[in-house]
């Protein structure tokens, strides 16, 4: 089975489409990742020119609207224009409530769209495609997008690429890491941020580091991945100890965030790794940053730092603990997710006493 596309590839997809003047006449729209379904709307809506939307586009609520005045709207031509443009928010609340008279002549409308109308069906859940409605919304025909949230892996990718055009601003990877850390995958909270930090980087000179960034951002989280790898590479283990707890503490998912948490310390610890037998094969550090496609002086100064705490014996001992946690978390052990994290901290300061 292919995989599935992630939110953000079927927003520019999306996006695309539109900008070749590629319009569908029925858009239906689920999920509940508002970030994208907000700037799609508002890409839509252009479609219409500044001058005749007053009279030709119409935003609505599901639970504030009935079924047969948006059928009236659907059905009726733009007044002096090309097209209209008539959207329909959280269209559950105005299925739940759609008289059995009515749902003929919506269906009806889903098979033979007035070519002049862009309808747009945003749906917060999914209607079960095995009900006649669902077979309705999802018929030849109708363009459905899909937009989640993003999954944890994809924010750091999405910071930077988001920094990058909207902002014109290259993100390091840490910093986009840390925004991650801090905000989590809240899209329009991490937009927010993003422009506070696109916004001082502006102004100042040099590379931005990640105090400024937690000062810039402030803490939603209280505690971040960066502090727990600190407290590991310089093993004060109550410490390590103490930030996890307050992570899971502040976390909405544990297993989530012992996922993120993992995920992290072993892209870290694989640049170490690498730092570490470039070193030994003799590589100057400008062949290293080559090497690895580091373009950040600060942020090379950083791992190369923490490398030398390490050896390559440490590394085998660090990565047996990753790999466990990994398989851990996916369901090959009894440990809660409190024990897991504990355990591996313990391994990745000491690993040669768990060899």
């Amino acid at each position: 089975m292919a995989p599935k596309n992630s939110s953000l590839e079927l927003f520019r997809a999306a996006i695309a489409s539109l900008n070749r003047g590629e319009v569908h006449p029925i858009y239906v729209i689920e999920g509940s990742e508002h970030f994208f379904i907000d700037r799609f709307l508002q890409r839509i809506l252009q479609i219409i020119p500044s001058h005749e939307r007053d009279f030709n586009s119409d935003f609505l609520y599901g639970n504030e609207v009935q079924l047969e005045a948006v059928l009236q709207l659907v059905k009726s031509y733009p007044m002096m224009a090309e097209r209209r443009l008539v959207v329909v928010k959280n269209a559950n609340d105005l299925f739940k409530r759609m008289p059995a008279n009515l749902q003929d002549d919506f269906l009806h409308y889903l098979k033979h769209p007035n070519p002049q109308t862009i309808f747009v069906i945003h749906l917060e859940t999914k209607i079960p495609k095995n009900t006649r409605l669902g077979k309705g919304l999802h018929g030849a025909g109708i363009h459905t997008l899909l937009f989640d949230p993003l999954a944890d892996h994809q924010l750091v990718s999405w910071v930077m690429g988001w920094a990058k055009q909207e902002y014109s601003t290259n993100l390091s990877e840490q910093v986009a890491q840390l925004l991650a850390q801090l905000v989590g995958n809240d899209l329009k909270l991490l937009s927010s941020e993003i422009d506070k930090i696109c916004t001082y980087t502006a102004n100042s000179e040099g590379e931005i580091d990640l105090n400024k960034v937690r000062s810039i951002v402030g803490s939603y989280r209280g505690f971040d991945v960066f502090e727990l790898k600190e407290a590991i590479n310089q093993k004060k283990i109550q410490e390590a100890f103490f930030i996890a707890e307050r992570i899971l503490q502040q976390s909405k998912s544990d297993t989530g965030e012992l996922i993120r948490i993992v995920a992290f310390l072993y892209s870290d610890f694989l640049k170490l790794w690498q730092i570490i037998r470039l070193k030994q094969a003799s590589k100057s550090d400008n062949e290293i940053k080559k090497a690895l496609h580091i373009n950040s002086p600060y942020y090379y100064k950083r791992l190369s730092a923490d490398a030398n705490r390490y050896t390559a014996a440490d590394m085998m001992g660090i990565f047996n603990a990753l790999l466990d946690a990994d398989r851990a978390i996916k369901g090959f052990s009894t440990m809660d997710v409190n024990g897991i994290l504990i355990l591996l901290i313990k391994r990745l300061i000491h690993p040669h006493n768990y060899a």
